[in-house]
């Protein structure tokens, strides 16, 4: 098995194209603290992408590795959104490298609500749907 075989990757939602531009031209992804897994020690995050993606909506399509992982305030993160009703709550700041785009989508068959899923980059990289990633 090659040494990335067992390297953790973070399934999290994308589900805006700010934010998604955001990842892929400045390298980073944010998470709210309240809400994010109890385990952030990965090495990939991978993107599930929501209908707002149109053909390639409900599916993990990107990957990147992590580079660091810091917290901030949302509004330290979005300097232009500074009346959002979260502006003052703590967030991972996932830094990542270049998105690369998977050998083949892994497709949601069925609908789920998707938050989190921790995976390996083997599951991923050999998935063709989201229930080879578990």
């Amino acid at each position: 098995m090659p040494p990335d075989e067992d390297k953790k990757v973070l399934v999290a939602i994308m589900n805006s194209p700010r934010d998604f531009a955001i990842a892929r031209d400045e390298h980073w992804y944010r998470l709210p603290v309240k809400r994010a897994p109890k385990d952030l020690e990965v090495d990939y995050l991978a993107l599930y992408q929501t209908r707002v993606f149109g053909e390639e909506k409900w599916a993990i399509n990107y990957y990147a590795e992590v580079r660091g992982i810091s917290i901030a305030r949302r509004r330290d993160l979005l300097p232009g959104e500074p009346t959002h009703p979260r502006a003052d709550d703590d967030y991972y700041r996932i830094a990542i490298g270049e998105l690369q785009r998977l050998p083949r989508p892994v497709v949601s068959r069925r609908w789920r609500r998707i938050t989190f899923v921790a995976t390996t980059l083997g599951k991923l990289l050999r998935a063709s749907e989201m229930a080879d990633i578990r």
